[in-house]
């Protein structure tokens, strides 16, 4: 078995992958995806890099995805702010929702806040 690394035993049933090469089986409890361990065994796969991927993680492997909307971003246009990757529309001010992508931002409670949101409702007087 190309996962467990175990001898397949004559007479079990095994899963061969026709992109991962002639080479290559599994057992059908180790065909998952090499990210979640999702079981693949009659869902489509991916195969790249020499491991499995379930589409979900195949295509994070492509694309980045938003954090806001976690939909995978296709335009090559989009931000990166606090760790994640946002489309441009999605990174707004928590408390008025005008877009903060190219503008100073603060945080508030882990929150990003415009700098005029943060004067009128968060800054000490």
């Amino acid at each position: 078995c190309y996962h467990c690394k175990l001898n397949m035993k004559e007479g079990d049933p095994a899963v061969y992958a026709e992109r991962a090469g002639y080479d290559k089986l599994w057992h059908p409890g180790c065909f998952v995806c090499c990210t979640c361990s999702e079981l693949l065994v009659d869902m489509i796969y991916f195969w790249k890099n020499g491991n499995l991927y379930c589409g979900r993680h195949y295509c994070d492997s492509e694309r980045p995805r938003c954090a806001g909307c976690d939909e995978l971003i296709f335009s090559n246009e989009y931000t990166l702010a606090e760790g994640q990757n946002w489309h441009l529309k999605h990174f707004c001010c928590f408390d008025c929702d005008c877009v903060l992508a190219g503008i100073t931002y603060l945080t508030v409670n882990d929150k990003p806040v415009c700098k005029s949101c943060y004067m009128k409702n968060h800054a000490v007087v």
